[in-house]
């Protein structure tokens, strides 16, 4: 990875710590739907997971500063901030003797390759949700004609010259607005530490 890779990296990180309003407000659109997901499909009920995704984006507002890319992936520190705060909840209403048989039960009862399991599947959902949100903002600022080179060649695997003549462009035109939009594609993944391809067990780089 060169300089440039890892300052595109952890430029987004930077601004979160810093409470960049506008970061955060990205930061947040991006995976409050994930976090809430994530717990949906541990049993939660969308009142508990509303708590418990607040809970997580207030530990992140605290140990944010504390994440060290050198040592894990964004998306697998993410997953243990949501996993630590979801064993928590759980031991608090065990200990309070307000859970019914479900999820409280469940989650403590996690063995480590469900665990596992469920780190590989949130991974997948980061992927997912950061890839798709690259998509987006850069469909954005693109040309209609630009964005459909990429679309038709790169997303949907037509040839060059199919999409050239779909297009009434030259394929020379084709190939060099796909890789353009490839580039703003990945560049934008790497401000969340994710890649075009995703690696299940590529914890570090």
């Amino acid at each position: 990875m060169n300089s440039h890779d890892s300052d595109t990296r952890v430029s987004i990180i930077n601004a979160v710590r810093e409470r960049d309003p506008d970061r955060w407000t990205e930061f947040y659109t991006i995976y409050k739907p994930m976090l809430m997901g994530y717990f949906h499909r541990q049993g939660l009920c969308d009142g508990t997971a509303q708590d418990l995704t607040h809970d997580v984006f207030l530990k992140l507002f605290e140990k944010i500063r504390s994440y060290d890319r050198t040592k894990t992936r964004f998306r697998t520190w993410l997953f243990t901030v949501a996993r630590n705060t979801l064993i928590d909840q759980a031991r608090r209403r065990d200990t309070q003797r307000n859970a019914l048989d479900g999820w409280t039960k469940r989650v403590l009862a996690t063995a480590a390759d469900e665990e596992e399991r469920q780190r590989v599947e949130f991974e997948k959902q980061h992927h997912a949700r950061v890839l798709q949100f690259a998509f987006d903002k850069v469909r954005k600022r693109s040309s209609p004609r630009v964005w459909s080179c990429f679309e038709m060649s790169v997303i949907k695997g037509m040839s060059g010259a199919d999409v050239a003549e779909a297009l009434k462009v030259t394929t020379n035109v084709v190939y060099v607005n796909s890789w353009r939009v490839l580039q703003n594609v990945k560049e934008v993944c790497h401000c969340y530490d994710e890649d075009l391809k995703h690696e299940p067990d590529d914890r570090l780089p």
